[in-house]
């Protein structure tokens, strides 16, 4: 039997609580499906079929479907094994709906999923680090080297105290000092692998410098890593980027709107020189993929600006050259020697600046106006 009937808005087009029979197609107007008075989604297309899964999974339906709009609806209470014997077009059409449906409540499912994750990196930016450590000091020097980076830091005093932790949180990575008394590291390391939460967590041993017995028990244990003490903070981060998987260029080189914004680090040792050249190349190829023509280099925290801090915007200045890119750059520098960056190969139109506002705002300007202004 094949009725059409007509519904204004508010009427109830099909009631939860109840086990369907047959489907409804949509002829004409808009219906919602609501559920603890919250509109899921929404039924607006002509020929759309609904109400076809309470008869097919024998379940009550848990939502309403409810009238929006002035609307025409034709209800087919037959029952859909009858009605697919009399005609198979029926199954093809109901299992196209049925996909569609679920597709769309997947697409909708991914978005919810990655909103959630995205806030969680907005706040954490996705790593966690455990330190078992009863030096209250090395937990604070290593809080401040990670804050760098925006890693949030946990500290656990002994082997009782980290298992706790870890029964309740997950971590990036987890680093445990082999000073830790009657031996108790190696042991930790062991019981962690049984730990579901972080059976996959990277664990680095803490070692004094010098110390190769204690290294060398580390990584035969099956730690990672090591990172040695006194801490140096650019090849502790290395190591942790390493073993994390994680891009360590990430430091120095950051998309940021429609922008590639390149920050030398105040100190500019032979480590952390070498990191930078290792990944020029990389971040380049990176910011053309992205779209990105846009360069803000920032000098301005150098402690002394010196032949290797030339050195380094040099270079990345003559690869964009070389390479053909038309990229605009903009290089944020104070003091009387500011200027000076303009007569670096490949630098020679890019603007100087005194802060990243006004660098953005100079980027931003058309090319045209902007000579315009200067003259």
């Amino acid at each position: 039997m094949i009725r059409l009937q007509e519904y204004q808005p508010g009427d109830v087009v099909l009631p939860a609580g109840e086990i369907g029979k047959g489907f409804c197609i949509l002829e004409a107007g808009t219906l919602e499906v609501v559920r603890d008075g919250k509109v899921l989604s929404e039924i607006d297309v002509s020929g759309s079929i609904f109400g076809e899964l309470s008869e097919i999974l024998g379940l009550k339906r848990d939502a309403n479907i409810v009238c929006k709009t002035t609307s025409k609806v034709r209800h087919v209470e037959e029952k859909i094994t009858d009605i697919v014997e009399k005609n198979p077009k029926v199954a093809i059409k109901l299992i196209k709906t049925i996909g569609r449906r679920l597709y769309r409540m997947n697409r909708i499912a991914a978005k919810e999923i990655a909103g959630k994750e995205n806030h969680a990196l907005s706040e954490t930016l996705g790593v966690n680090i455990l330190v078992v450590d009863d030096k209250p000091n090395i937990v604070k020097q290593l809080s401040e080297i990670f804050q760098r980076s925006g890693w949030v830091v946990k500290s656990a005093a002994d082997e009782a105290s980290a298992l706790r932790a870890c029964e309740d949180s997950s971590f990036s990575a987890i680093l445990i000092s082999m000073a830790l008394p009657n031996d108790s590291a190696v042991d930790l390391r062991r019981k962690l692998k049984t730990n579901h939460n972080v059976i996959n967590t990277p664990v680095i041993g803490m070692i004094v410098k010098g110390d190769e017995s204690a290294q060398k028990k580390a990584l035969d244990s099956g730690f990672a890593d090591c990172i040695t003490k006194p801490f140096d903070p650019n090849k502790t981060e290395a190591v942790l980027y390493k073993v994390m998987g994680l891009d360590s260029s990430a430091r120095y080189f950051k998309f940021i709107e429609d922008y590639l914004f390149f920050k030398l680090p105040p100190e500019l040792s032979t480590f952390v020189i070498d990191d930078i050249k290792e990944n020029m190349d990389n971040r380049i190829r990176n910011t053309i993929n992205e779209g990105i023509v846009k360069l803000i280099i920032d000098v301005s925290t150098l402690e002394e600006v010196g032949e290797e801090a030339v050195e380094i915007v040099g270079e990345f200045a003559e690869k964009i050259e070389d390479m053909k890119l038309p990229m605009r750059g903009a290089i944020i520098a104070t003091g009387d020697d500011a200027d000076m960056w303009n007569n670096l190969d490949g630098c020679e139109d890019w603007v100087i600046c005194e802060d990243l506002e006004n660098a953005k705002e100079k980027l931003s300007m058309d090319p045209e106006s902007e000579e315009e202004e200067e003259e």
